[in-house]
């Protein structure tokens, strides 16, 4: 970075941002690579945009789209590189912060995006996609959930109530319990008509 050739000057808009920061650098920020480099600039012009014009990612991915080579670049993306970029400055910290120095924003400019506005879209848009993801999770649980209890009617006997109670007596509970029933029980073959008469033989 050559100080000495580079005038600083106001800043009105992210194209004036890119192009100075190429100019100072002659980084090509827009191109796509892996290069560390590159990485690193990227991702302080990031940072520039959300500190001096307040963008969120959408706003930041939006104008990144616009470049042949990063049509790709989306707001996880810059969420990434923000904090990325976090990491990288310490190890670079005199030279990023001396960078910054160049990019001064014009407080006057009626360009420049409203801060809150532009935070609540990106929150909307957020919060959305989150809600979208969760909802289509609670669809699924729900229908898995139909499954387990129509599977469960299934395979479960009509059991009476006084069967159900049964099932949850302890062990000499459920022996008093058969004795009475077994009463209960022969009391209904008392109470059977006889179908086979006696027969009574009257010869003398």
């Amino acid at each position: 970075m050559e100080e000495n050739k580079i005038e600083k000057a106001i800043i009105t808009n992210p194209e004036e941002i890119s192009s100075l920061l190429i100019e100072i650098t002659n980084i090509n920020i827009f191109e796509k690579t892996r290069v560390r480099n590159i990485i690193e600039h990227r991702a302080f012009f990031c940072y520039l945009l959300k500190k001096k014009f307040d963008m969120g990612p959408t706003s930041i991915s939006a104008f990144m789209r616009t470049k042949p080579k990063l049509k790709t670049y989306d707001h996880a993306t810059v969420i990434h590189a923000l904090k990325m970029f976090k990491v990288y400055k310490p190890y670079r910290k005199e030279y990023f912060d001396t960078l910054e120095t160049y990019f001064d924003i014009d407080p006057n400019d009626n360009e420049q995006p409203l801060p809150v506005l532009e935070n609540i879209v990106n929150q909307y848009v957020i919060c959305k996609s989150n809600y979208n993801k969760a909802n289509k999770k609670i669809k699924k649980y729900e229908a898995k959930l139909k499954d387990l209890k129509e599977n469960k009617k299934k395979l479960t006997p009509n059991y009476s109530d006084n069967e159900i109670l049964y099932r949850k007596l302890n062990k000499k509970q459920m022996q008093v319990y058969d004795e009475r029933a077994a009463l209960v029980l022969k009391s209904f073959d008392w109470q059977k008509p006889k179908n086979n008469y006696e027969v009574i033989n009257c010869e003398s």
